[in-house]
């Protein structure tokens, strides 16, 4: 056989396996269509606001590294904001965890009530080794409903741990009165804010060190102050949360002849973390940050 033909063989080749790969990609794109299509049509809607019929991919960086993260998962039955399924929707719950990390479900299996059209579960992911910058642990998490029809949806969620340093999300589900501001500091020392006994402004402690000092000597030092601002026409602060109680100050807003708290700063512990719970003037918002929203309902920011 003469090297030309043997050329326009191998092209031949080569380009049915190309085609191949591309009508899988889109045999299966087209099969996942035609059957919600198929769904839609027998009224059935099952759906999720961070899974889908395809491997839903969300990644959070500068995770601590240290903490538990939770991560909420909304269920719903919903087609768009004026139809929905007539009957009651039951699914399994299965997940997978990567080896450096454990990984808690809050139920296996669920319903979406017909009178509801929404239902939700947890997950929390503990890392189970010492994590460096840059490690990841995640979850992917499968639900599939049982009746009347069978539909699975999939998301896996991937922590990468950044630098030292601050961080917060904030977790929130639909339909709930309130949200929380998780703050997390990984720093492992104070600084110190005014001087004393043998310590200049700017000198830094550990922790054990500090630990050893007055509650004096400790006022003047910090490892993390943050301050916080919203709109109290929006989010009302819990003001019975420790964060508030112990603020080192506060500002206020005048609506409708009344003071709200619209900012205030605070302190949080080297390796530690602190909550900000608020509530919410509109209960079917999902402020959950930074998955969910790429924006966040509340500024924060690190003095």
């Amino acid at each position: 056989m003469k090297k030309s033909n043997i050329l326009v063989v191998l092209l031949v080749i080569l380009s049915i396996f190309s085609w191949g790969s591309l009508f899988k990609t889109y045999g299966r794109y087209i099969y996942n269509e035609l059957r919600d299509y198929y769904l839609a049509s027998h009224s059935f809607y099952f759906n999720s606001d961070r899974l889908d019929v395809g491997v839903k991919n969300e990644e959070l960086d500068n995770y601590s590294g240290v903490d538990p993260y939770t991560i909420t998962i909304n269920m719903n039955s919903y087609k768009n904001n004026f139809v929905a399924s007539s009957s009651d929707i039951d699914y399994d719950i299965t997940y997978e965890c990567s080896s450096n990390a454990t990984c808690e479900i809050s139920k296996t299996s669920g319903v979406i009530y017909a009178a509801s059209h929404t239902d939700s579960f947890y997950v929390t992911i503990t890392p189970n080794e010492n994590l460096s910058d840059g490690d990841t642990i995640w979850v992917e998490v499968e639900t599939t409903s049982k009746s009347p029809y069978k539909k699975t949806l999939k998301g896996r969620f991937t922590l990468r741990v950044g630098k030292m340093g601050l961080g917060y999300e904030i977790t929130d589900v639909k339909n709930r009165a309130y949200f929380d501001v998780n703050f997390t500091n990984t720093y492992d020392f104070y600084t110190v804010n005014e001087a004393f006994s043998n310590y200049n402004v700017g000198d830094r402690i550990d922790i054990t060190t500090y630990l050893g000092l007055s509650d004096t000597e400790k006022d003047k030092c910090s490892s993390a102050v943050i301050e916080i601002k919203f709109d109290p026409s929006i989010a009302v602060l819990d003001m019975t949360n420790e964060a508030y109680i112990n603020n080192t100050s506060s500002t206020t807003r005048d609506i409708g002849g009344y003071k709200y708290i619209d900012s205030f700063i605070f302190k949080v512990e080297a390796l530690s973390s602190k909550s900000v719970r608020f509530y919410k003037s509109n209960v079917s918002n999902d402020y959950t940050y930074p998955f969910n929203n790429n924006e966040s309902i509340v500024e924060v920011i690190y003095h």
